[in-house]
């Protein structure tokens, strides 16, 4: 047979589809994992990178035991209160970094060319977030639209494996994508997804800076208010074959007794529980949680095994075409969901813009915010961790005056912030209250500040100014609220065991 009528033979009905289908490696598939599991479905379609993943996963299992992927993104978290710096190992705080920094880039882009002005030119980039309250319980996720494109490619795929049924009552397609979607959603149903996606601590009233470190752009700083996952415990997760990741889950976890309730130090934010363990001898001492994920992973391995049998046989046109389209689409759908830009409420950390700082030069930026929120010594450290210049040293002394005059003189370098008023309440340094805003939620700047007060309202006591006052809310010293945690919040229920 000639060289035109094998390829012509090839074309019409692939003999050897596999090494098409196993293109995609099972990191791929693993990142996809990572960025979409937390509901009960789970938006990754089938696809033979699966099959690799399968064996990675298990790998993982038995060394450190994670199943979520390493951080594909340089992120530091500084605990801008205590000053602590704390290096990223998670994937999720990474990519959160990564795409902050793209909304943020591309609204700023998009605001700069309506204005008429080149928004790219600046040296740091501090921009300023503020914690909305999370509705989700403390182990579950929101829906988005990734699940109806998930939805959406899975009903192509079953369409397309049924073809084969419908023309040559051939069933092998359509037994190969029915019995792959399924082992794809019993993966991505493993509790542990969850367990390492987020922290036990979830109500921080602390201030982070996340920054991919020294020489970076784009510094974000999140204030938690009692609002937000605390993003150091994130930074720092523990594997799961410790029982505290799974101490947020009430099915896989029970009250503390006896001496275990008489702790020295209190943990912040977390509940009083200890994770159940297994008295299987195979298992003893392992935690339940991670024992349904040892077990599963061991199954899955086998069973894609299993799968890959039915792939060898060669069938009928147009058998092979149609197991090579269930394929593509599910390869592609792994590989854009793995690289998506996801929103932060989709990581259960609703953010809203407040503030943003730039500046031409890093150490202008640091300082203007400094100015406004007196926290940015932990990033001058992290920024400038050699010696200053003696101007720069004498304005962090206090001494701003010729700092600042010589940057106005240079006036491609803008005026410096004046520090805000206040009445004097540690809190406020410390950023456990609310800065001096107008009606929008943005610290006023020099050119937008309030008028300076009549002179009968200069002799009215700023503790008797009412909080809709004209003059601006009230910043007199008050007790601060507690922040909410979760031992306080009634309408947490014990799920079952299926949406757990």
């Amino acid at each position: 047979m000639s060289t035109s009528n094998n390829l012509a033979s090839q074309w019409v009905n692939p003999s050897d589809v596999s090494t098409i289908l196993f293109v995609l490696g099972g990191d791929v598939v693993q990142k996809a994992y990572s960025q979409a599991t937390g509901k009960i479905y789970v938006p990754v379609c089938f696809s033979f990178g699966c099959v690799a993943y399968a064996f990675v996963a298990l790998v993982g299992i038995i060394g450190d035991g994670r199943l979520l992927a390493p951080p594909d993104y340089p992120c530091k978290v500084l605990n801008l209160k205590s000053g602590y710096l704390r290096e990223n190992k998670n994937f999720i705080l990474g990519r959160l970094l990564r795409d902050l920094e793209a909304i943020e880039t591309r609204e700023a882009n998009i605001a700069a060319e309506d204005q008429g002005f080149d928004g790219s030119s600046y040296a740091l980039k501090i921009t300023v977030f503020e914690a909305m309250w999370n509705k989700n319980e403390r182990t579950e996720f929101s829906w988005g639209w990734i699940h109806i494109v998930g939805i959406i490619i899975t009903s192509i795929q079953l369409t397309l494996a049924f073809i084969p049924f419908i023309i040559n009552r051939t069933w092998s397609v359509l037994l190969i994508t029915v019995a792959g979607t399924l082992l794809v959603q019993w993966t991505g149903l493993l509790p542990q997804w969850r367990a390492e996606k987020l922290p036990n601590r979830q109500r921080s009233d602390q201030v982070y800076a996340i920054t991919s470190g020294n020489g970076s752009r784009e510094v974000m700083v999140v204030r938690g208010f009692g609002k937000c996952l605390d993003l150091e415990s994130l930074a720092a997760s523990q594997s799961p074959r410790n029982g505290r990741p799974w101490e947020k889950f009430l099915w896989l976890s029970r009250p503390q007794e006896g001496t275990d309730r008489n702790l020295s130090v209190i943990r912040r934010n977390t509940m009083l529980r200890k994770a159940k363990r297994s008295d299987m001898w195979l298992f003893r001492g392992v935690p339940i949680g991670f024992m349904i994920t040892q077990v599963s992973c061991a199954c899955l391995s086998v069973f894609w095994l299993l799968l890959l049998v039915n792939v060898s046989a060669r069938g009928e046109f147009p058998d092979s075409w149609c197991l090579l389209g269930v394929g593509g689409l599910g390869m592609f759908q792994n590989a854009w969901l793995a690289a998506k830009e996801l929103t932060p409420e989709s990581r259960n950390i609703p953010l809203k813009r407040i503030d943003q700082v730039t500046g031409r030069k890093a150490m202008d930026c640091i300082m203007d915010f400094h100015s406004t929120y007196n926290l940015g010594i932990p990033l001058r450290d992290e920024f400038f961790p050699g010696a200053l210049r003696p101007d720069e040293e004498a304005w962090w002394k206090g001494d701003v005056e010729k700092y600042n005059e010589r940057r106005v003189s240079e006036r491609s370098r803008g005026e410096p912030r004046p520090k805000p008023r206040y009445s004097g309440h540690e809190s406020f340094w410390l950023g456990d209250d609310n800065l001096r805003t107008d009606s929008t939620g943005f610290p006023l700047s020099a050119s937008e500040k309030r008028p300076d007060p009549t002179l009968a309202q200069q002799h009215i006591p700023y503790w008797t100014t009412a909080a809709n006052d004209e003059a601006g809310p009230s910043t007199s010293p008050r007790p601060l609220p507690r922040a909410p945690t979760l031992e306080m919040r009634a309408d947490s229920k014990v799920p079952p065991v299926w949406a757990a």
